[in-house]
């Protein structure tokens, strides 16, 4: 079975709040090109019909949908799109629906529609309201509100967390106990791409010191016996046993992404939508195109410095240098590195109950 994924930007990087460390917005603010608009449907068609050409038949097919704010495009996009994706699903194939959204312009009807289609919501949800009013535009209730719904109608969900200088880790760990939210993903903010530094983005010691910590109460949890899924864990868990992580920053071994921006232009990684990157647009190029495309060559060879650690690290072989997005972080102390220090205690964690 050939599997295949899409990151497709409905809405590019459109959103109904002005979050104060949005990277997406960061990234296409930088693009000589900013799409800005909302994808028609002839550009979902020709990916889905080109996705389905590349798998052939019994495929497995997943469409991510991110932004900005990606529900801007409005339910009868997805509609559509679900549509669509029915009448080109070759023989014995699969599709998967996942969608990451602030949470606050979700509805009954959209409900529905994630429920009836079996999408996967991703809420993008910092924890308890002043720290998260404090960089979402005061839009906690909101998005708690959203995720009420979704509740209430059985649909599947996540919490995506963006962790800054101002998180702690026990009391955002507090406040997923408190509200059920036991599936969750951190997302460690980092500073612009012009280096700018700013009151929320973490450091080096910042960002291992909340990893340990909250690796500390998590572990607490599943030694009970309760179920408690943090990503960042899981892929650590994944290459310590099967020397494989599902998500390729946990490796340092970058996978080519199909990003598919609103206009149709497609890039290889959501951290590396920029011109230098771009590998060929949906609606005129087919997917050989883009795997042979300069942008994806100029992808691959183009890599940030490493800790001048890794050269002798005994756990590189769990972090290969890390996500290249993040090594200017890695790089920040002399001598350090802040994910070498949360490996080396997460082991030590680990091997304490054998």
């Amino acid at each position: 079975m050939r599997h295949m994924t899409a990151l497709v930007k409905p809405a590019s990087s459109l959103c109904n709040l002005k979050c104060s460390y949005c990277f997406y917005c960061d990234e296409a603010e930088k693009r000589e090109k900013n799409s800005g608009k909302i994808m028609n449907s002839e550009t979902s068609e020709n990916l889905i019909r080109k996705m389905f050409d590349f798998c052939g038949e019994k495929s497995m097919l997943t469409f991510m949908f991110q932004g900005g704010e990606p529900l801007i495009a409005g339910l009868d996009f997805f509609k559509n799109f679900v549509k669509a994706a029915e009448k080109h699903k070759t023989e014995g194939s699969i599709i998967n629906y996942s969608l990451q959204t602030n949470g606050t312009l979700i509805d009954e009807d959209f409900c529905e529609f994630f429920k009836e289609n079996n999408f996967l919501i991703g809420v993008s949800l910092d924890g308890e309201k002043p720290l998260h009013d404090k960089y979402r535009s005061e839009s906690f209730d909101r998005t708690m509100n959203g995720i009420e719904l979704l509740k209430n109608h059985g649909v599947e969900f996540n919490i995506l967390s963006v962790i800054t200088a101002k998180t702690d880790a026990s009391r955002l760990f507090d406040f997923y106990i408190e509200n059920g939210f036991r599936d969750v993903q951190p997302i460690y903010c980092l500073d612009s791409l012009s280096g700018e530094k700013s009151d929320y983005s973490l450091g080096a010691k910042q960002l291992a010191r909340f990893k340990k910590r909250l690796f500390n109460l998590w572990f607490s949890e599943v030694s009970k016996g309760n179920h408690f899924y943090v990503r960042d864990f899981d892929n650590l868990l994944s290459l310590l046993t099967k020397g494989v992580a599902e998500q390729c920053g946990a490796s340092g071994r970058c996978n080519a992404q199909l990003v598919v921006e609103s206009d149709g232009t497609c890039y290889p990684c959501d951290f590396y939508c920029l011109d230098e990157f771009e590998c060929a647009n949906i609606n005129d190029a087919d997917i050989n195109d883009i795997l042979n495309s300069k942008g994806l060559k100029n992808f691959f060879e183009h890599d940030e410095e490493r800790n001048s650690l890794c050269a002798s690290c005994r756990v590189r072989p769990l972090c290969g240098g890390g996500c290249k997005r993040y090594r200017k972080l890695y790089n920040e102390l002399s001598g350090y590195c802040p994910q070498m220090d949360f490996i080396l205690h997460a082991i030590e964690k680990l091997q304490s109950v054998r």
